[in-house]
């Protein structure tokens, strides 16, 4: 079973230095969310072309296969929960399992057997609440490489954008808006070698 949502969010990379003022001044909650991603695409990167993500998502036990599609305004998401079975396939075979990504992708003309896993990354995870947005705050880490990164999630960009400028400048951080997504700087670290 597939859903599908909407994702409008803001991101500015941060230095580590940054990360831990916030992580320690700002009230996210205790919990540390783990999230295993697996980055999919072509090795001509098809999907990179039409400016789309396919990625495998391992969290709290759960799997999901998710992909993004860009929208007037911030991104379609097409969501669909997979078995043990399924995401063993997926991530260890390269099988992508039927279902409405599938579908979609076909519909498209994408060749789904062309899709593999590229990149994968490691996302440490704190989460609150701020001002009726979601903020969370990430360690990536991918290859030989770690990052830091703070987000907006809200139902536009002005105010994820707003939100998180309102944060840094109260910390004295540069607010510099990172579109790189983790998926492009994973699969562009493995690419490099």
């Amino acid at each position: 079973m597939a859903n599908n949502n909407i994702e409008i969010e803001a991101k500015v990379l941060l230095s580590k230095n940054n990360y831990e003022k916030l992580l320690n001044s700002l009230n996210f909650d205790e919990k540390i969310k783990i999230q295993k991603n697996y980055y999919l695409d072509s090795t001509d990167r098809i999907l990179e072309k039409y400016s789309m993500m396919l990625r495998l998502r391992e969290r709290e036990g759960k799997t999901k296969l998710t992909l993004k599609a860009p929208l007037s305004q911030g991104l379609l998401e097409k969501n669909q929960n997979l078995s043990e079975k399924e995401c063993l396939s997926l991530s260890k075979s390269n099988i992508l399992p039927r279902g409405e990504i599938y579908d979609f992708l076909e519909i498209l003309h994408i060749p789904v057997s062309d899709l593999k896993v590229l990149a994968q990354l490691t996302t440490e995870r704190k989460e609150m609440e701020y001002k009726d947005t979601k903020v969370n705050i990430s360690k990536n880490t991918y290859g030989d490489n770690v990052d830091y990164e703070i987000e907006c999630d809200s139902d536009c960009i002005e105010k994820s954008e707003a939100v998180l400028k309102e944060i840094l400048s109260e910390y004295d951080i540069e607010c510099k808006f990172n579109n790189l997504s983790k998926e492009n700087r994973a699969i562009n670290s493995v690419l490099k070698k």
